[in-house]
């Protein structure tokens, strides 16, 4: 079991370390696979001893080898949770397909939320490929049902409203395109019971998100979709958090 965390670890850190590349390359459309790694300040090809994860950060001082420019703590913070998330999925699941899949799941929830806090854009990639994991996760599961696309429609129509709703009366969007699709994608995933409590919350971690933002002085505009992934995570992990409806009542 210990060798099995340390690879699932080792997994997660090199999972980690794409998160970072391809949160950087996909708003800027920059291709993520055929591009090899480059210094984005002097743009030399990073060879492999620029690549390990943690460790080249560490031993290169926070310093590009080449140009010295200062590199992120970005890069092995996010490393590091990663590997974090998949030691705890692997706890929790094993090495099971649903294991596998919420692996997946949090690779592309990853990437969201550092887009969106950098660039403030959730990519398409991200709901094209969570889509098709929700489905395999109802497979594996044995929760397919027609109640998918009763959620998948709810929460379009929902975040619709949302959008053009809060334009109307406000003048700007409470929700952008890539959230309203997000909330789509939401709507596949979670039975109908658990869309009340995601809604909830996403709401609460939008406002302590809101307000850190405007503490930091980043604008009153910010990022809505660190919130919502989180909540799908949270939902996703503990199920049983839907009985936070009986506490609100």
């Amino acid at each position: 079991m210990l060798f099995e965390l340390f690879i699932v670890i080792c997994a997660g850190l090199v999972f980690g370390s794409f998160i970072t590349c391809a949160s950087y390359r996909l708003p800027l459309e920059i291709d993520v696979i055929k591009k090899p790694s480059y210094c984005p300040k002097c743009n030399t090809t990073l060879g492999f001893s620029d690549l390990f994860p943690i460790f080249s950060w560490l031993f290169s001082g926070g310093k590009c080898g080449h140009c010295s420019a200062k590199i992120s703590a970005r890069y092995p913070l996010i490393e590091l949770i990663t590997g974090a998330l998949f030691a705890f999925l692997y706890l929790r699941y094993g090495l099971t397909l649903q294991g596998f899949i919420l692996a997946g799941t949090v690779i592309m929830l990853m990437i969201m939320i550092v887009a969106d806090l950098e660039h403030f854009i959730i990519p398409d990639c991200v709901h094209v490929i969570l889509l098709p994991l929700a489905i395999a996760y109802h497979f594996v599961g044995g929760t397919f049902s027609a109640d998918i696309l009763w959620g998948f429609g709810l929460m379009t129509g929902l975040a619709l409203l949302l959008h053009y709703g809060y334009s109307a009366l406000r003048g700007r969007s409470m929700l952008g395109f890539g959230d309203v699709k997000f909330f789509a994608i939401v709507g596949v995933w979670l039975d109908l019971s658990a869309i009340p409590v995601f809604l909830f919350i996403s709401g609460i971690l939008g406002v302590l998100l809101g307000l850190i933002w405007r503490i930091l002085g980043k604008g009153q505009v910010f990022p809505f979709g660190p919130a919502l992934a989180i909540a799908l995570f949270l939902c996703l992990i503990y199920p049983q958090i839907t009985n936070i409806l009986f506490l609100i009542r």
